[in-house]
């Protein structure tokens, strides 16, 4: 679909004043919500034993500080919890772009990516079922976001995390009811959004999508939806040049009022 078919649907930018979107479509983790101490932990425990007699601050405080610090670089390049895995590897310090970084990754394993995806998903479902008051806590919701949920009218949630702990997370802060759907453990996001528009009978220029990976960005805006790049997420100059050249706009955390007021 030619994204600029339609007056004033350019999918990189917001729609003309007075418009109304019918759907707002909202990536989860560097959206929502900052969860980076979390993602780090289970990350951890992904290819290291989980000794689950030590509660969740123990463990958390037992991180070594130079893992924590490369799992902050790998964060800004990853779109999956597969990715996470590469801050295992001591290769991660001298990463420089998203080519490195996907190479990097590439290079792994099959065998082991499963095998640490299926850890890392398993401490995070016993952090939330058996330490859940830890584990929500390691979830803080960015400023703004639940008046959006509240007022937008029509929220689904498009993420690459786990739809009960989404779920979790949002029925903590009472926002649960505010959002029609979650597409859990998402890899293709712009098919979830022509799916959930397909049900609704609603255009594809008639969603609002936010998220804080370029590539996300790209790949949605590519099929027609208005997409906006979030920057209180996690990105890398890399990104902030490559949407330069695109004129990619970036919509600022400040700025969520004003998205509102557009939908």
């Amino acid at each position: 679909m030619d994204r600029n078919a339609v007056v004033g649907t350019d999918p990189y930018r917001p729609g003309r004043p007075g418009t109304r979107t019918g759907l707002l479509a909202l990536d989860f983790d560097g959206v929502i919500c900052d969860a980076l101490d979390e993602c780090a932990l289970v990350t951890w425990l992904g290819e290291r034993p989980h000794d689950r007699t030590v509660a969740g601050p123990g463990q958390l405080e037992q991180l070594p500080g130079v893992f924590t610090e490369r799992f902050r670089a790998v964060r800004d390049y990853s779109q999956l919890l597969d990715h996470f895995l590469v801050a295992h590897l001591p290769e991660a310090d001298s990463l420089t772009s998203q080519a490195d970084f996907d190479q990097l990754f590439g290079s792994l394993p099959r065998e082991r990516v499963e095998r640490f995806t299926t850890a890392a998903s398993e401490a995070r479902e016993w952090f939330r079922a058996a330490e859940p008051d830890f584990w929500l806590g390691l979830h803080t919701l960015y400023p703004g976001v639940p008046e959006l949920l509240r007022h937008a009218g029509a929220v689904v949630i498009v993420t690459a995390k786990d739809e009960p702990s989404v779920r979790s997370i949002l029925r903590r802060h009472g926002l649960e009811q505010t959002v029609a759907e979650v597409f859990g453990e998402c890899r293709h996001k712009a098919a979830a959004i022509q799916e959930a528009c397909a049900r609704r009978g609603l255009p594809l220029d008639a969603v609002t999508f936010v998220d804080d990976n370029l590539s996300n960005v790209r790949k949605v805006a590519a099929v027609g939806v208005r997409a906006r790049w979030a920057q209180w997420g996690y990105q890398t100059p890399e990104h902030r040049a490559e949407a330069a050249r695109h004129g990619i706009e970036g919509l600022e955390l400040g700025e969520l009022s004003a998205l509102l007021a557009d939908l």
